[in-house]
């Protein structure tokens, strides 16, 4: 790895350090009771009280229920008031750089470096991308995830997926259908490229705020292109799983794990399961570390690739920051 990227790298992690500073506060306006209005920005906020940085009065702890009762928001350009009933929603979230897309969406991006030195130099890179949206009839996640290795500036390693789903949900029902689309890159697999699509229907066996179950069986297949041009016809059976402790309600734990049967070439399977453990800072808004693995497994595989292997485990730690 050149000099030149080796210093890319090393400021694109320092810029992310920095701009979760600019989002840790956020100007408010707050109605009173009695009909009063304060402004400033918010220090801390918690189910019982606000503490506000006021220009002219310096910091106040304001009790939530002190504040008016909730009212539309007025069509000027002034910040919405605070009430006690949205102080406790979710923020707006307006879009990428408030463009409008992908608004609605959670969304973070996650990049994590390991350099080493001595006889050999290396460089480990590893970035992930997260977003989400819901609403009454539609489910829809994007993940990304892109692993970068050098070592002894020689031998160069990568390998990468997308994953796009989207589910469609049915009124009073547990039961959904879905679409599925994988993209993977690995340059030490003798296809390269892999591209996977399928569809079926899945069942949320539980789906509340602290914990979600779920379960996906569909058919489908997929396309390989490099040394190896294939086309297999593929079955899909899928379970994700996700945690929030009561008690540590900054944490998540989440596990996927899913099987590709392949149908034209029977007795032969892939597997992809993926476990993550998130951790969000209670003193930067937005930001947090992952801790996490990647699994892949393929009972078939081309012996005559030097260095190709039935299973790729990786393991892997990153900083995080909600955009």
């Amino acid at each position: 790895m050149t000099k030149r990227r080796m210093k890319f790298i090393q400021r694109l992690f320092f810029l992310l350090l920095l701009l979760p500073i600019s989002l840790a506060v956020e100007a408010r306006v707050v109605t009173l009771q009695n009909g009063d209005q304060l402004s400033g920005e918010v220090v801390d906020e918690s189910e019982k009280e606000i503490i506000l940085q006021h220009v002219v009065l310096g910091v106040l702890t304001i009790p939530k229920n002190q504040l008016r009762s909730e009212t539309p928001a007025p069509k000027t350009a002034k910040p919405p008031e605070i009430t006690a009933k949205s102080t406790m929603m979710a923020p707006k979230l307006l879009g990428l750089f408030s463009s409008g897309f992908l608004e609605g969406w959670i969304r973070r991006l996650a990049v994590g470096i390991k350099g080493e030195s001595g006889n050999d130099v290396s460089m480990d890179l590893s970035l992930g991308l997260d977003a989400s949206y819901r609403d009454e009839s539609d489910r829809l996640v994007l993940s990304a995830a892109y692993y970068y290795e050098t070592e002894d500036k020689e031998k160069d390693t990568s390998k990468g997926h997308l994953n796009f789903v989207r589910d469609w949900l049915l009124p009073d029902s547990e039961w959904f259908y879905y679409y599925y689309f994988r993209y993977e890159y690995d340059s030490f697999k003798s296809w390269k490229n892999r591209v996977s699509l399928s569809g079926g229907t899945g069942y949320d066996f539980f789906h509340e705020e602290n914990l979600k179950l779920s379960g996906r069986i569909g058919l489908g297949g997929s396309r390989t292109w490099g040394t190896e041009n294939e086309f297999d016809l593929e079955g899909q059976l899928g379970v994700e799983w996700l945690w929030k402790p009561e008690k540590f309600k900054n944490q998540s734990l989440s596990c996927q794990c899913i099987v590709y049967p392949v149908l034209n070439d029977l007795g032969e399977y892939r597997t992809w399961i993926q476990g993550k453990w998130k951790i969000d800072f209670d003193f930067v808004r937005g930001m947090g570390i992952e801790l996490g693995f990647e699994h892949d497994f393929e009972s078939r595989n081309d012996k005559s690739i030097d260095g190709e292997k039935y299973y790729d485990l990786i393991y892997y730690g990153r900083l995080g920051l909600d955009f």
